[in-house]
């Protein structure tokens, strides 16, 4: 089963610098996730407990320490992909494409930055959305999510709700096992 179309780009934006509004579109993704999945929804939730109190500063110096100062948790698809070699630069093409032609804007970041790339799961087609998944949203989330391993950071819960929704986009589970 698909995730909910409106669950994808919600969690963009709990991957992007915190701003005034970044606490109403945690309250949105909550309600996004659905009673159809659990598992996202609690995983949210302890997001949102861990987030509780905390002003728009400590959020972004949270969001800071996690997707700034760590190359293991860039949001920077293509990085954990490719590094710095020549393949970036073909990638990082062909996603520019990809979001122009989805009416993406890239504001300020590459066109390999996490959140363009859920905003551009949720418009494409299915198999193009498969494709991006599987092929590197998947593969650069596990990476990521690897880099967070035993640093009990609240983005972790964010990650494998994205983790989940990027796989089910392929047919595959977390596990890593088929869907029927």
């Amino acid at each position: 089963m698909a995730p909910d179309p409106g669950l994808l780009p919600v969690l963009a934006r709990l991957l992007e610098y915190p701003d005034p509004g970044y606490l109403q579109s945690l309250d949105r993704c909550r309600g996004e996730a659905g009673p159809g999945d659990p598992e996202s929804t609690a995983r949210l939730r302890s997001f949102a407990t861990a987030l509780e109190g905390q002003s728009v500063q400590a959020l972004q110096e949270l969001f800071t320490r996690t997707f700034d100062f760590d190359p293991k948790c860039t949001l920077d698809v293509g990085w954990h992909l490719y590094g710095e070699n020549y393949e970036r630069g073909d990638f990082l093409a062909r996603m520019r494409d990809e979001l122009r032609r989805h009416g993406i804007d890239e504001d300020h970041e590459l066109p390999d930055y996490l959140p363009h790339l859920l905003d551009l799961l949720a418009r494409a087609a299915p198999d193009l959305s498969a494709e991006v998944a599987g092929r590197f949203v998947v593969p650069a989330v596990e990476k990521m999510l690897a880099g967070l391993v035993g640093q009990d950071n609240p983005f972790e819960h964010v990650l494998t709700v994205v983790h989940g929704a990027a796989s089910a986009l392929t047919g595959a589970t977390i596990g890593g096992s088929q869907r029927a």
